[in-house]
């Protein structure tokens, strides 16, 4: 492993880091590990990524702060930017000021992502053929997309009070440009960034509640109100995180079967709870709990 000061090479620029330098064939066999993004962004000779951002074998950590230093500004090696910290979500921490949770998670994380990383590319299954045209960036790419897009179907995200409306659509709409940041982690965990509210959506990225767009989300089934820390989780581990933490306001209200809520449906209408007469259907999904159901069935309709 090598570590990569801006002193080593200084002549690129004063915010400028580059796998050049110590990889002049480019450096696709190495990973990065930084807290900071814009220090690679910078370089103008990056070999993967879009230009004016990340090399895509870079992986970005949550900066840790150590508590002694917490009061003081390091003006000649700053730490990156931590956008949960701008949204108000506090890290728990102890006596000394130190944040164990996010710390501790992040040398977690960053393990897991490594071993990942080495298992695929040693997999036995894999021919020296396929070997070869591995490469860092190619693997951390593919785990990525496989986050939001993965066991299920597409997340499908919009952002509420992030990013002006009229400037995430050109950013979309272009490659020309760098995204911001949250586009970027999003769409690179292959979720889809949509403008408008649809019953497809399955995510809104929220700076707050209560905004025109979250009560509207909340009438989707199945939507999740999360605040910025659940994509960031995300993406600091490269895995699927829990909702549980993330939320605002209630927990959305599950996805149900049509089928069996069109049957309860008209039961409701008709008044009766006598299931007599439905025998037949009853042999065709014994498994099927009916007072539970219409228990909350009448829940989501208070």
């Amino acid at each position: 492993s090598r570590i990569i000061s801006r002193t080593d090479v200084s002549d690129l620029g004063r915010d400028v880091k580059s796998l050049k330098r110590v990889f002049p064939c480019g450096g696709k066999m190495a990973a990065i590990v930084d807290d900071r993004e814009d220090v690679w962004a910078n370089a103008d000779n990056n070999s993967t990524g879009r230009k004016g951002e990340p090399p895509i074998n870079m992986i970005l950590v949550r900066p840790y702060h150590f508590g002694p230093f917490l009061k003081f500004a390091d003006v000649n090696n700053s730490s990156g930017e931590d956008l949960t910290e701008e949204q108000g979500e506090i890290s728990k921490r102890n006596k000394n000021g130190n944040i164990d949770e996010t710390g501790e998670e992040q040398l977690l994380w960053t393990g897991s992502i490594l071993k990942r990383l080495h298992a695929r590319y040693y997999n036995e299954a894999l021919s020296e053929d396929d070997r070869n045209k591995l490469n860092v960036p190619l693997i951390l790419s593919e785990m990525r997309k496989e986050v939001l897009s993965g066991s299920f179907s597409q997340a499908k995200v919009l952002l509420s009070g992030l990013i002006p409306l009229h400037l995430q659509k050109s950013y979309i709409s272009t490659t020309q440009i760098p995204r911001p940041p949250v586009i970027r982690y999003a769409e690179e965990l292959k979720a889809k960034v949509m403008n408008n509210i649809g019953d497809d959506l399955t995510h809104v990225i929220a700076a707050k509640d209560g905004t025109d767009k979250i009560l509207r989300a909340r009438r989707i089934s199945g939507c999740s109100i999360v605040k910025i820390g659940w994509l960031m989780e995300c993406y600091w581990s490269i895995s699927q995180r829990n909702l549980g933490p993330h939320y605002l306001g209630p927990e959305p209200v599950r996805q149900v079967d049509d089928q069996k809520e069109d049957l309860l449906k008209k039961l409701l209408l008709s008044g009766s709870d006598d299931d007599d007469d439905d025998d037949d259907d009853e042999d065709d999904d014994d498994d099927f709990d009916l007072e539970d159901f219409k228990r909350k069935m009448r829940e989501r309709q208070s």
